[in-house]
């Protein structure tokens, strides 16, 4: 399908590392002009684009945020399966320096006997297999066509190498974010967007309680953040919080934490909501 005149969003998984029945592990997918791109691959990314519609196959580029297992670990099904139903190019990826070696020494070689029967007796042509990889060096454009812009911004989060990705198509902005922390090039980062998908990996209270929690942005934080940038619509992912499987409210407590200082829409996200913006206008 072609998707010429809008800019379709579809989040495919809006959990985290602990297994959620409801919430696949963080991905989401863009579909405008002929292209297919997918932001991240965590856990039941393949199956949930079957689930929503987008075939497998269909998927034309890769982004990834930065290489937490819970952000890649169905990368290698992604990529093998849409080669077995017949896709017929190298992959476009882009993602942090460590990703050419993340899939040299882990991907490949953990399938290579795998790799190895379907070209030799099923006569799949190995180089569709393949991949071209593009490594963010500093922030800037990675991918432009004549209908989009995708800009990556470099942000902290564990000492690891992370991006940010803004959308930019005609007059509409998207904002998907990385695992995050807050740092003061954030605001210009997602100033003016439409919709801004963000981690949100639990309440203040509970950030403060565990040892991780300061590489991630607190409902407070995100409100700061939406209201400086000027943000239409917030949509919380990465719900990694331990009570959420017990507790499905607490994430509409989170999104509550939010509205006491954000006067603009805040939902949280949900595996399959999909965002559909027509285009008007050239890239700006």
């Amino acid at each position: 399908m072609n998707h010429s005149n809008s800019l379709e969003l579809t989040i495919i998984g809006s959990g985290a590392v602990r297994v959620h029945p409801d919430r696949g592990g963080t991905s989401a997918c863009l579909r405008m002009g002929n292209r297919t791109i997918l932001i991240d691959c965590g856990r039941c990314a393949v199956q949930n684009l079957v689930r929503f519609g987008i075939p497998v196959e269909s998927v034309t580029d890769i982004l990834l945020t930065h290489l937490h297992f819970d952000h890649v670990c169905d990368l290698a099904q992604l990529l093998l399966l849409s080669w077995n139903n017949g896709r017929a190019w190298r992959m476009p990826i882009i993602g942090p320096v460590g990703t050419r070696n993340f899939l040299e020494h882990n991907l490949r070689q953990a399938y290579v006997d795998d790799l190895a029967t379907r070209i030799g007796k099923n006569q799949k042509d190995p180089d569709h297999f393949e991949w071209d990889v593009t490594e963010i060096g500093d922030d800037g454009t990675v991918m432009q066509t004549d209908q989009f812009r995708i800009v990556a911004g470099r942000t902290p989060h564990t000492g690891m190498e992370a991006f940010n990705f803004r959308i930019e198509a005609g007059d509409r902005r998207i904002v998907i974010t990385s695992d995050t922390e807050w740092h003061d090039g954030l605001v210009e980062f997602c100033s003016d967007a439409e919709v801004l998908v963000i981690e949100c990996s639990g309440t203040e209270e509970f950030l403060k309680t565990v040892p991780w929690g300061g590489w991630h942005m607190t409902p407070q934080r995100i409100a700061i953040l939406a209201n400086e940038a000027l943000v239409k619509t917030v949509v919380l992912k990465h719900l990694a919080i331990e009570s959420f499987v017990d507790d499905p409210e607490i994430g509409e407590r989170m999104a509550d934490d939010v509205r006491k200082s954000f006067d603009g829409s805040v939902e949280v996200a949900r595996d399959g909501r999909r965002f559909s913006l027509p285009i008007q206008g050239p890239i700006p």
